[in-house]
Formats: structure tokens, sequence, C-alpha cells
């Protein structure tokens, strides 16, 4: 009888230091952030700085901790949109008007810095299509989504050349960056509104007659931001290591681009029909840039408000960002 509770006793000190050693592991691992994130990034060489991060493990290494960061594409601004909202990403990357509309609309998120500015392009396989005026109703228009970044360009081309901002509404069609790039190879569409590389990749093809629709520059100042990264607000307050993280990889991975050029146009230059002297070429074109200020966020706010494309428009920047996020 001894014996057994002795037995017992061992027994019971045992599952106590093993449970308190669990509790205390549990603890160590909060703390030191057993962490996993989902970010997602699209097909242009304007997200290079997220490709970059993901190449480098920039995030892991900023965090120093156990974290796993799940990297995803995704074809437009709206599937983003709604991966956020249901819990499934927990950094979003999309056009500046999605970003803008989301939050707006009450999204669960904020813009947490800038990604780039990328030249975009109105393109043609039609020889008789030289500017806005020669596209006919039946000429389809490829763009990524409806509200998407190529299409509020789009429209602020319209209202600048066509006097009517939803001018070509009727003409547009939904298709990713890369099937509107096969598309227009192939002649199914006889236009596209698109981000690099692809613009740069359709009119340097020598297999296809593809050229640039005349566009005045000034209607897409070459310095405003594109494209940008939004952090969900419970990744933000509840997990902040984690955030400053992100924040700190993405400054390395801007510091990267610039002293390793040749490098991270071979990292961009495995997802594109393109060499990576071509990447590398069309990366430091002078509208291409990439910083984390914000440039012309509001102007494209203010825009989309006068033309029908979201109600209610932010009274100053600070509605769309998170402290700390310079720019306008």
């Amino acid at each position: 009888m001894k014996k057994s509770l002795k037995t017992g006793l061992c027994i019971l000190l045992v599952l106590i230091a093993v449970f308190t050693s669990a509790c205390s592991k549990g603890a160590e691992s909060g703390s030191a952030g057993d962490e996993e994130i989902t970010i997602n990034y699209q097909s242009s060489i304007g997200y290079a700085p997220l490709l970059v991060m993901k190449e480098k493990g920039l995030i892991e290494k900023a965090y120093g901790g156990n974290i796993k960061v799940n990297w995803v594409e995704m074809s437009n601004g709206a599937e983003v949109n709604e991966a956020i909202i249901s819990g499934n990403l927990d950094v979003g990357s999309m056009g500046v008007p999605v970003a803008i509309t989301g939050i707006m609309a009450g999204s669960p998120y904020r813009i947490a810095f800038g990604l780039a500015a990328q030249p975009y392009a109105i393109l043609s396989n039609k020889p008789e299509i030289k500017k806005l005026s020669d596209i006919k109703s039946d000429d389809q228009i490829a763009i990524t989504n409806i509200n998407s970044q190529p299409h509020i360009l789009l429209a602020m081309a319209a209202k600048a050349e066509l006097g009517d901002a939803r001018a070509l509404d009727n003409n547009l069609t939904k298709l990713g960056n890369a099937d509107g790039y096969a598309a227009m190879l192939s002649g199914a569409v006889p236009c596209h509104m698109v981000i690099s590389p692809y613009n740069f990749m359709e009119t340097t093809n020598e297999e296809a007659d593809i050229h640039e629709l005349e566009i005045d520059p000034n209607i897409w100042p070459p310095e405003n931001t594109a494209l940008v990264s939004v952090v969900s607000e419970s990744l933000k307050n509840d997990r902040p290591k984690v955030y400053e993280a992100i924040l700190t990889a993405l400054k390395e991975a801007d510091d990267f681009i610039k002293t390793n050029p040749e490098e991270t146009a071979k990292i961009l230059s495995e997802g594109y029909d393109a060499s990576a002297e071509d990447i590398l070429k069309w990366m430091q074109d002078e509208r291409s840039s990439y910083s984390p200020e914000l440039r012309g966020v509001m102007k494209m706010a203010d825009f989309m408000v006068e033309e029908g494309f979201l109600d209610k428009g932010p009274i100053s920047i600070s509605e769309l960002v998170y402290d700390g996020v310079k720019g306008d």
C-alpha cells in the first residue's frame, strides 16, 4: 500500500513538472513569437520589395524568433480585399484605388507602406487604334478588375481626352495581367491597360505587332504611388513585434533593390517571359521607383469621389494609413 501511494505521488509530481514546463514553454513561445502570417503579392515588377523579402527571408531575419511566413500570389485587389476580411490574409498588396475603397467601406485594415510607382500603358494590337477616340464600342479593353488601378487610370485618361471618365466602361473585360498578356499576343482582345513589365513585354514581343497609345504624361504623374501594402488591424494591434519586423524587412528590401539591381532583376525574371537583362532595364525606367512613402493617394481618392467610383472619400490621409506612414 505504501509502495502504491509512493508510486502514485511520484507520478503526480512528474505530471505537475511536465505541465509546469509545458506552460512555461508556451509562455516563452508566445513572448518570443511563435507566429505565422500570410502575405500576398501580384504579378508586376512593382511588387519587387515583397519578392526580395520573400527570397531573402527578410521578415524572418528581422523578427528574430520563430515565425512562418506564407506567400501567395493573387490576381487582383478584390481577391486580396476578400482574403483579408475573411481572416485568410494578414498583409495585402494591391493598387491604390482598391485600398482606398476597402478602407472607406470599413474593411479591417490600413495602408502600412507604399511599394512602388510604376508605368502603366494602354496598348493595342490593332494598327488603326492610336488614341482613345479610335476605340470602337466592340473593342474590348482588358483590365485586372473593375475599380482597379488600371480601371481608374484609364478613367482619368478618358476624362482628359474624351470628356467622360466612364466613356470606355462598356469596353472593359476582366483578365489577370498574365492572361491579358496572352490574350493580346493571340489577338483575343484588341486593347490592354496594364502595368509593367507587361506593357514592355507586349510592345517588345517580336511575334506580335503591339503598340502603346499616346497619353498625356501629366494625366498619370510618374512619381505617384501605384501599389501599396495594407496590414490587418488585428496584426497591427495584437502583434506589434511582427508589424515592426515587416517594416524593418521592407526597408532592407528597398535598400537591396537600390544596391543590388542585377540580383533583384534575376529574382524577378523567374516569373516572367523576359530575361533578367530586360527586367533590369524596365526596373530602371525613369517612371519606376520603389519607396514606402506615399504620393498622390489623396488625389486618387478625390478623383474617385468626383467621378462616382467612391461614395465618400477620406478628409485626410490619416483616415487611410497607420501612424508613421509618410506622404500624401
